[in-house]
């Protein structure tokens, strides 16, 4: 009998298309984030978006 392996992979993938809306997991990395000290622009960094995306979602 074969087994069968399954691969599932999160569609979290660091290219980013211009104008697409943040998801629910990145505003909660925002948050986070922002709790911890990070600066718009640190935070900006690490999400790879535009650190104005950053302060308007703050």
């Amino acid at each position: 009998m074969k087994e069968v392996i399954v691969l599932m992979q999160e569609q979290n993938t660091t290219v980013r298309k211009k104008g697409q809306h943040l998801t629910s997991f990145e505003r909660g990395r925002i948050a986070t984030l922002h709790s911890q000290g990070y600066s718009n622009r640190a935070i900006a960094r690490a999400l790879n978006v535009c650190h104005q995306t950053i302060n308007n979602e703050l």
